[in-house]
């Protein structure tokens, strides 16, 4: 049996609790209902279907590792409850099977979208359990593989990018971010958590079953040595670098980005031989119209700078002017205060910053603005903050406070994208999710972004706009597809100009 020392010793074992996890929301959803238009379509259960998620995950997983171990093979084949695929003796996976579990990963995960329909419908947050549960089992899997440092990171990336398109609720978009994905699979895995019963996510019964499975594993296999962190913490910001270069457009944020890190890198390198170095400021301020690629630049920044060693956890704090000030005097210092904590190891992004800066002598925008600067010199070695809005609104910003200037003294612009790359970043997001637009939606798209006014280029947002249009060519194409009695992969993967609303 699994040794119950720590949870990396106890691999199949959290897996399998996360699982049955997995089984009672699974009961949820058939319960209240949810479960019988697919169940007409799939003539499978909601169980079936879940076992061959799984199995289809963990298949692809062990591809992307190299060979299949033995401890991969019997993780996967003791794991669900039902065989959806029998993946026999040996450490080769037949082609076939790689075929069917590469296949049924391509269509929507329909579970996922049921538990984000819920959350939508009566406001509870299954989804966020759901999805961490999942993690947990792949984390448990990825530990099968002596060399999952060299893989899970771009794997995960990558089934994160597929799934995130399809849950409805934006609440859920905002808590299953790359970041939570990422910070979920290099850290040790868990067991499912506790659903939060104010949040209205009742427990299902969990289905129970023979305990006849065991997988004996040694977690000295997989403790790290110095070289293989080192290893890893260089394959995270290659990682990191590789994801900022295939971005669409933003050749100049690139360029700033890169001669920062190129900085950031000598200045470390002179201080391990003992050479002065000069006070360096890592605040910035970001200017440009919205949807411009601010905040994800602003995310990949902070983990950057984790990987170089600026900051120590790496996260993003993301607020406005409402999450700063207050309606009364002295509450305003404590508002800023308590967002600034919650930064600290991490960047503080505070979008349309300029708001601050209001010329109403009663306003307390200044106040947010003098304990920002306080906190900024206090917190200088484990907190940057990256402020952002419209480029001449900002200096008026800047100019508000003498502090401010001193203290941001690197900008970056972003310049609004082209319809090419408007156009570019559609076809990357319906890549990510196994789709493709068809040629009469590309032109439909193409015409209808080169020839869209100036005002009407202004409401729509830049990329906000583009994932708009594909969010809602997503929902267009699923209300077209459910009316097909047997849908192909095809119709599955494509998005007509029938599907597009603009």
């Amino acid at each position: 049996m699994i040794p119950v020392r720590n949870n990396k010793g106890r691999f199949f074992e959290i897996a399998k609790e996360n699982y049955n996890t997995l089984l009672s929301y699974c009961g949820i959803l058939n319960d209240e209902g949810y479960w019988k238009q697919a169940e007409s379509i799939l003539h499978m259960s909601i169980y079936e279907v879940l076992d061959r998620y799984i199995q289809s995950i963990l298949i692809s997983m062990a591809v992307s590792g190299g060979e299949m171990n033995e401890k991969e093979r019997q993780f996967i084949v003791a794991l669900p409850e039902s065989k959806q695929f029998e993946l026999g003796t040996g450490d080769k996976i037949p082609d076939a099977i790689i075929r069917a579990a590469d296949m049924f990963l391509k269509s929507p995960p329909v579970i996922l979208q049921l538990c984000s329909l819920r959350d939508y419908e009566k406001k509870t947050e299954l989804t966020k359990y759901y999805f961490d549960a999942l993690l947990n089992i792949m984390a448990c899997m990825s530990y099968m593989n002596e060399k999952r440092e060299k893989y899970i990171i771009s794997y995960i990336k990558s089934f994160y990018a597929k799934v995130i398109p399809f849950l409805i609720d934006s609440t859920n978009k905002a808590v299953v971010n790359e970041r939570y994905v990422f910070k979920k699979m290099t850290q040790d895995p868990e067991l499912p958590k506790d659903l939060d019963a104010n949040k209205q996510v009742p427990l299902a019964a969990v289905p129970t079953f023979a305990e006849d499975n065991e997988i004996e594993i040694d977690a000295k296999d997989y403790e790290k040595t110095p070289e293989e962190e080192e290893l890893m913490k260089k394959s995270t910001l290659d990682s990191l670098l590789e994801e900022l270069n295939s971005l669409v457009g933003l050749d100049e944020v690139k360029k700033e980005i890169g001669s920062l890190i190129n900085l950031i890198k000598v200045r470390k390198i002179r201080e391990e031989k003992g050479l002065p170095q000069m006070d360096m400021s890592y605040h910035m301020v970001f200017t440009g119209s919205p949807g411009t690629g601010k905040t994800t630049i602003a995310r990949l920044v902070s983990e950057i700078y984790k990987e170089l060693g600026i900051l120590s956890k790496g996260t993003l704090v993301e607020t406005d002017r409402s999450g700063l000030v207050a309606g009364y005097v002295g509450q305003t210092a404590l508002k800023v205060k308590e967002v600034v904590n919650k930064a600290l190891g991490g960047i503080l992004f505070i979008d349309e910053a300029y708001s601050l800066s209001n010329s109403d002598a009663n306003d307390f925008g200044k106040e947010a603005i003098d304990t920002l600067v306080k906190a900024m010199e206090d917190h200088r070695d484990d907190l940057v903050v990256i402020v952002a809005g419209y480029t001449k609104e900002m200096k008026d910003f800047l100019a508000a406070n003498t502090g401010l200037i001193s203290r941001f003294n690197k900008f970056i612009t972003f310049e609004d994208y082209t319809p090419d790359e408007l156009l570019q970043i559609m076809i990357s997001m319906a890549g990510k999710v196994q789709m493709k637009l068809s040629d009469e939606a590309m032109r439909s798209l193409s015409d209808y972004l080169t020839n869209m006014p100036e005002e009407g280029r202004r409401i729509f947002g830049n990329a906000r706009g583009i994932r708009n249009v594909f969010e809602s060519a997503v929902v267009n194409q699923a209300n077209r597809i459910v009316l097909l009695e047997d849908p192909s992969i095809e119709d599955l993967s494509l998005i007509t100009d029938k599907d597009l609303k603009y």
